[in-house]
């Protein structure tokens, strides 16, 4: 017996001595079902049946209660009586003369020695024996009786009078057993699986059980499986532990049954009154049972106390029971206001569903989930819909919703929705807002004649159009423009390109990105109107699943408008969101589009890496026809850095047809025609090139900043020696470029360059490698410097030579650049390598660079970065109008600041980052 419970069994012992003198003892132990009630009574038997004492027992059970007479039988038999006597004794058809004798009998016996007459589990007994132990009661105050009952606290099977009549006796004692505390539960745990155990588990296992006797012992029995059973967070129960619980429920009665099972189905939502509509029980009787329950160790509040015991009950009930409860729970919630997801869970778990509101639940579910990015179980939820639906329009509008949610994740395993819903399109049951998007998702996995063909039909919606689907088919026209101008209609409706200073409202913020990124394509930026729109996009747009299209849009009009370092840092912020929300969709697409802008400003292993991020994210299937995309950069990125034999690998990956007929296919054309070029194939580069041309121009987006075509053929004439065809390329390239400042002009002056005498490729060259470094292309200004230190060394200039090719090869180790080969023009000299001076190793890109822009100032970092290419001091004061005593002056603080003695000790990229710092 537990130490804890010793002050119970010395009460007991004192009573015991106390009728043994004459004076009878009435004792009633009370406590929770399975806390030691019997436990104690054995043990009090155990220490005192040595003497002379008789002691009687019987244990009433829920079935006695229907049989006259059954706890008194039991206690008779005791006493040695015959079949025969009990018989005689017992007459059903008197009852009262049965009481009479009975009593009689047991005083009898109490003349002779102690009587100890004892019942476990009082409360099931039945009637009559009740009646004879009441009036053994009234009659044993001054005889050697001791009458000990055992009884459940909470359970009111028992009336109330005969508990009355038993407290008003003046030789009665209540003794209630209380739960064991952490120090009883410590010392069981210590008689079983020793001390060290009970250090380490007692406090965990007193917080599982609340101390409930049965339940701690069936916790040291599953002790094998230790890990999982007294872990918190478990979901799997150990079996002794399952039956204990249920044991303590089952011997606690049908409606504490019926509680339990409600609120395990009920879980976090469970509250008095919502058990009692659900089980259809009186709100005061719950609250009572709800009081045992606890008392019994299986709650905390409301709530089981361990999600052990909420599992025992669960996996306990009947699968139609279950499907009753949890549909009943979720229309308790929905009546109730409750929260979407909880109805749906709930509707989720009943497996079977008929009521009509039940799919509009399910939807609202699935639209919450998706907006706190749970995508799992907004998929869950649509499945289950679909499974329960009948109603044709309402499926439709379902599997649109299906498809979002399965895109996030998997935009090739939810392409296999898409046959479908063009059939459910065509059968009218998708309305304009998503037959759009069904036309977006067929585009995006090359169904071009299905998505042709319900654009189709929304375009002959126009006869009837209001202002919402004007506005939805100019958004439509504008992303047909830029995405997929093959298949732009001829009668689709346009919208004016919006000004930067127009108020936007948020509706109409996917109609402006679009209509910007087509004006920028079509006509450029050249008055700044379409990056100011794109960027009050951006700052006003929280990114979500139907946003996304806006602010991808706004994000490559800040690209193709020459807007990188903008562009980069709204990129980088969009991707620390969508990894931090889960979206593995919008990751792959800000990876892709990161991957772009890091091509754009030389950074070619940052290229690379976003890109084959984007590509591992959702696979080839998933990027469709945009394929061209991630694979157009990797491909870009390893001929750029001399890995061909990468790139002969980026080359055999198989693309869609389609992809070609797209916006996207344009840059993987351009990659493959870069890596022909560099592999001497210059035919097959020249018909990539003139094909992008041909595209471009046919669909009215010939825009240098999205493909410079002209430039990239014109290295091409270069190389095949047709001077002429390179320099009017070059210059209708330049003229088109729009801003003097842009990385496309830059790098067509270096390609014009290389069609002019020395003098006259030295000046261009030198401008050249000016607009680049403030536009920030580090790929394309370490190969005009490159150029530019020839025409130094051909002029005879070999100090700014060697100085102007250690800078080159300096900022091609930070592009990872490993071999840099002059194809500006023909030539039979062997390629510049570029290897590491002894010493030497590969730096973190820009980091010389942008300390020493912190350290000067932009009047110094000006002429430091003239000096840096070479520039004497009196054409540096006449480029930047200053005295070339000023340009001395700032010569020696820049030479005192950066602690160098040289011109050839000056970062080259000065410029480049002061620019992109601003």
């Amino acid at each position: 017996m537990l130490f804890e419970r010793e002050r119970e069994l010395e009460m007991l012992d004192g009573l015991f001595a106390e009728t043994a003198t004459g004076r009878g003892r009435i004792v009633l132990v009370s406590g929770a079902v399975a806390n030691g009630k019997t436990e104690l009574l054995r043990t009090f038997v155990d220490r005192n049946n040595s003497g002379e004492a008789i002691f009687l027992s019987a244990t009433a059970t829920a079935a006695d209660r229907e049989i006259p007479f059954g706890v008194l039988r039991q206690l008779l038999e005791c006493m040695a009586v015959s079949a025969e006597g009990i018989e005689k004794l017992i007459s059903p058809e008197d009852e009262l003369e049965t009481v009479r004798r009975a009593t009689a009998a047991l005083l009898e016996v109490s003349g002779t020695a102690p009587l100890v007459v004892i019942v476990d589990d009082v409360h099931h007994t039945d009637e009559p024996s009740m009646d004879c132990l009441l009036r053994l009661t009234n009659r044993s105050r001054s005889t050697r009786t001791m009458l000990m009952l055992a009884e459940s606290a909470y359970d009111w099977s028992m009336h109330p009078s005969y508990r009355i009549e038993l407290v008003r006796q003046t030789h009665f004692r209540r003794i209630r057993l209380a739960p064991l505390s952490v120090t009883g539960v410590s010392e069981m745990v210590t008689q079983h699986l020793g001390r060290e155990a009970a250090r380490s588990l007692a406090c965990e296992v007193h917080e599982a059980t609340g101390g409930n006797q049965l339940l701690v012992r069936a916790l040291i029995e599953d002790h094998g499986d230790a890990v999982e059973t007294f872990e918190r967070d478990s979901r799997v129960a150990g079996e002794s532990f399952r039956q204990a619980v249920l044991t303590c429920l089952q011997r606690s009665g049908p409606d504490a049954l019926a509680v339990a099972r409600a609120l395990a189905v009920l879980d976090t939502a469970a509250s008095s009154d919502r058990v009692a509509k659900l089980i259809g029980r009186d709100p005061d009787v719950v609250t009572r049972l709800l009081h045992a329950l606890h008392a019994l160790g299986l709650l905390d509040g409301d709530c089981f106390r361990n999600p052990l015991g909420r599992a025992a009950v669960y996996d306990d009930l009947p699968g139609t029971e279950l499907a009753r409860l949890h549909t009943g729970a979720a229309q308790l919630l929905r009546q109730g206001a409750g929260d979407a997801i909880e109805v749906a869970e709930h509707l989720v778990a009943a497996k079977s569903v008929r009521a009509d509101w039940a799919v509009g639940e399910l939807r609202r579910a699935a639209e919450e989930a998706l907006a706190v990015d749970d995508d799992a179980a907004a998929i869950k939820y649509v499945e289950f819909a679909l499974s329960v639906c009948t109603e044709a329009r309402q499926r439709a509008q379902l599997r649109m919703l299906l498809i979002r949610a399965e895109w996030r994740k998997d935009p090739g395993a939810a392409a296999r929705h898409l046959t479908a819903l063009f059939q459910e399109q065509r059968d009218g049951h998708l309305d304009a807002d998503q037959t759009a998007a069904l036309v977006r998702y067929g585009m995006w996995h090359g169904r071009t004649e299905e998505a042709a063909e319900a654009l189709d039909q929304l375009v002959r919606l126009r006869p009837t159009v209001n202002e919402p689907l004007g506005s939805l088919l100019s958004s439509t026209r504008d992303w047909l423009s830029h995405a997929y101008p093959q298949f732009l209609p001829a009668d689709i409706d346009g919208a004016p390109v919006p000004q930067a200073d127009s108020a936007a409202a948020p509706p109409a913020q996917q109609d402006q990105a679009a209509a910007v990124l087509s004006a920028v394509l079509s006509q450029g930026d050249g008055d700044g109107r379409c990056t100011r729109v794109a960027e009050q996009i951006l700052q006003g747009t929280p990114l979500t699943d139907n946003s996304l299209e806006a602010i991808t849009s706004a994000i490559q009009t800040l690209v193709y408008g020459e807007r990188l370092p903008l562009a980069a840092r709204w990129c980088d912020m969009l991707l620390a969101e969508a990894e931090a929300r889960g979206v593995t969709w919008w990751h792959a697409v800000f990876s892709a589009c990161r991957a772009e802008i890091a091509i754009r400003n030389g950074e070619l292993v940052d290229a690379e890496r976003h890109a084959a991020r984007a590509l591992d994210l959702i696979g080839p299937d998933g990027w469709g026809v945009a394929i061209g995309v991630p694979l157009g950069a990797l491909l870009y990125t390893a001929t750029a850095m001399g890995d061909f034999e990468s790139a002969r690998k980026y080359l055999k990956e198989p693309v869609p047809s389609a992809m070609f007929q797209t916006r996207y296919g344009l840059a993987y054309q351009r990659a493959r025609g870069r890596y022909y070029l560099a592999t001497d194939r210059l035919q097959a580069a020249l018909a990539d090139f003139r094909y992008c041309g041909e595209l471009m121009t046919a669909w009215d987006l010939d825009a240098p900043a999205l493909v410079p075509w002209r430039s990239d053929s014109a290295e091409v004439h270069l190389r095949l020696g047709d001077y002429e065809r390179a320099q009017q390329l070059a210059q209708e390239q330049m003229s088109l470029s729009g801003s003097p400042k842009s990385r496309t002009h830059g790098a067509s002056l270096r390609v014009l360059a290389a069609t002019t005498g020395h003098r006259g490729r030295l000046r261009l060259l030198k401008e050249s490698v000016e607009v680049l470094q403030v536009s920030g292309d580090r790929l394309t200004l370490t190969q005009a410097l490159y150029d530019l230190s020839r025409v130094h060394q051909v002029l005879g200039e070999f100090g700014k030579a060697r100085m102007i090719s250690r800078r080159a090869g300096r900022l091609a180790k930070e592009c990872r650049v490993q071999r840099m080969q002059e194809q500006s023009a023909p030539s039979h000299e062997q390629p510049l390598m570029l290897v590491p001076d002894e010493g030497d190793t590969w730096k973190q890109p820009g980091t010389p660079a942008r300390q020493a822009a912190d350290m000067l100032t932009l009047s110094e970092r000006k002429v430091a970065a003239l000096a840096s290419l070479g520039y004497t001091n009196r054409e540096i004061s006449g480029k930047l109008h200053i005295t070339v005593s000023t340009v001395e002056q700032h010569l020696t603080k820049i030479f005192r600041k950066l602690k160098v003695k040289r011109r050839t000790d000056l970062p080259v990229e000065l410029e480049f980052h002061a620019a992109s710092t601003a």
